[in-house]
């Protein structure tokens, strides 16, 4: 656990939370997921018993079965879980950016039938927006919906959906293409349930990161969806699928912020564990000078996190407060990652040691949702591009 003068205050709901999330973390997944981990398997009976619990209706609204903790909410259970193990948090988080736009853009008919389900942990969901050809640029969008006059037929493929094909996937949230001659003004979103004829999933592939949390390949072909199966009007999909990467921005501050303070816990305690010439290695200040910067960064991306939080939940777009935490969040958990693996020396680099599968980890958190530079791109073009006369 991150030292006691780490930790931000949280309210009385959100204490609540986090100890309701620490029970479940000690008595459940902790004693457990290493085996998943270890063997690059989905976590489905620890994850049932989560989801049985309610807390991914954390932060959504009461009027929907959740607990109206809003993304504060719904970054405090990302980073408990991140504590104990960031890929079973990645699990949650992807989960979390289809019940976005579910939240924000769908008809309450759509709403009871779908996001309500995955609030109450009846299943999960995956998110289709990244294709091969177009990395972190959803404009670039080649998965086509064809409307017939009586439905939708969608055909295309997807690249790094988490959570598709597992036992619990329930639906798809995709983003397709409905007007080519309209461009980023022709793309729309579709809920695809799994299961449904002409959509296949492909097998997951071993990451050096979020090993417990299934990435896959997303095919349609030919695949025929009602029209209530369409969010928002026709052409709203990229506003939907921004609105999306913000929120889903700050759960991946939340984990990266989870995932540091896992380093900073294993470090600080081998480093009092582990005496040299008769001392404690962290009484050199080339060991401590070391973790307390750590300690200082952590603190500034977690105050910068929860205000891009509270901004995202009072209803501002925050687009560059959303990449700045993440950006700052993610680079902080890869070098205090770096650091837990190099301060337990020989010891680290070996697989049965806590600490040595954090480097993967925290990579994948640099990457998903936008790249670091993606990131500056972002925040430059709000805070500095000139604005037209």
């Amino acid at each position: 656990m991150l030292p006691h003068s780490l930790n931000l205050p949280l309210n009385e709901d959100e204490r609540a939370l986090a100890d309701a999330l620490d029970r479940f973390i000690a008595g459940s997944l902790a004693p457990t997921i290493g085996t998943y981990v270890a063997n690059h398997a989905f976590p489905e009976p620890i994850l049932r018993e989560f989801l049985s619990l309610g807390f991914m209706g954390a932060a959504f609204p009461d009027a929907l079965g959740g607990a109206g903790l809003g993304l504060r909410g719904g970054g405090l259970v990302v980073e408990r879980l991140a504590q104990c193990d960031p890929g079973f948090a990645a699990i949650v988080l992807c989960n979390s950016a289809s019940m976005s736009v579910l939240s924000r853009f769908a008809t309450p008919e759509q709403q009871a039938r779908w996001l309500v389900p995955l609030i109450k942990g009846e299943m999960l969901s995956s998110f289709g927006v990244s294709e091969t050809q177009g990395g972190s640029d959803p404009a670039s969008t080649r998965t086509s919906a064809a409307w017939t006059g009586t439905d939708w037929v969608l055909n295309g493929s997807k690249v790094f959906s988490t959570n598709a094909g597992t036992a619990l996937h329930g639906l798809s949230l995709v983003l397709a293409q409905t007007d080519p001659a309209a461009g980023t003004r022709g793309l729309s979103t579709f809920i695809v349930p799994a299961g449904t004829q002409g959509f296949t999933i492909a097998p997951p592939r071993k990451k050096i990161g979020w090993r417990v949390a299934p990435t896959v390949e997303l095919y349609f072909d030919n695949v025929r969806l009602p029209s209530d199966h369409q969010i928002g009007r026709p052409g709203d999909g990229l506003k939907q699928v921004l609105v999306a990467l913000a929120a889903g921005r700050i759960l991946v501050a939340a984990c990266a912020l989870g995932l540091t303070g896992k380093a900073l816990a294993a470090a600080s305690a081998y480093a009092r564990d582990r005496y040299l010439q008769g001392e404690p290695i962290i009484s050199n200040q080339a060991v401590s000078f070391r973790l307390v910067d750590l300690g200082a960064r952590y603190l500034a991306a977690a105050l910068l996190t929860r205000h891009a939080a509270d901004l995202v939940d009072t209803g501002h777009a925050a687009r560059a407060e959303t990449s700045a935490a993440k950006l700052l969040a993610s680079e902080l958990a890869v070098d205090a990652a770096l650091t837990a693996v190099h301060l337990h020396g020989a010891y680290g680099i070996f697989y049965d040691q806590d600490v040595s599968g954090l480097i993967g980890e925290a990579k994948v958190l640099e990457i998903v949702e936008g790249v670091s530079e993606v990131q500056r791109l972002l925040m430059a073009r709000e805070w500095f591009a000139e604005v037209p006369a």
